[in-house]
C-alpha cells in the first residue's frame, strides 16, 4: 500500500486516521437498515482478521494513521461502551492528548 520510505504528511495521517474511526463508529453501532448490519459486519471483520488482504490492510492503515495495529485491535475487542460516535471517539482523543492513559469514556 505504501512504500518503506514513504513519509506521510500530517493530513494524510488524519485522513487514515479518520477510516479507522469510521469503522470503529460502524462496528460498534447498533444497526437499523441491512446496510447498517452489513457496515458493522465488514468493520468488524477488518478488526479481526489475522491474515490475508484484509488484515494486511488493516496494519497498513493503522500503521499510516500513527498508531500501532495491535493497539487499535485491542481497544476494538476491548470495548465494552455504548456505541462510539465522532464525539465519543474525540473525547477519548483529547484525554489521551492531555495524558490521561487510563481514558476512559
Amino acid at each position: 500500500m505504501f512504500s518503506d520510505n514513504e513519509v506521510l504528511t500530517d493530513a494524510e495521517r488524519r485522513l487514515w486516521a479518520a477510516t479507522i474511526i469510521q469503522a470503529l463508529i460502524d462496528a460498534t453501532a447498533e444497526p437499523d437498515t441491512p446496510q447498517q448490519k452489513a457496515h458493522k459486519a465488514q468493520a468488524h471483520a477488518w478488526f479481526t482478521a489475522s491474515v490475508g488482504v484484509t488484515a494486511g490492510d488493516f496494519e497498513a492503515v493503522c500503521l499510516a494513521a500513527g498508531f500501532q495495529p495491535d493497539t487499535v485491535r485491542h481497544f476494538y475487542l476491548t470495548y465494552e461502551g455504548d456505541p462510539l460516535t465522532q464525539r465519543r471517539l474525540s473525547q477519548l482523543r483529547d484525554k489521551l492528548l492531555k495524558g490521561q492513559r487510563d481514558a476512559t469514556l
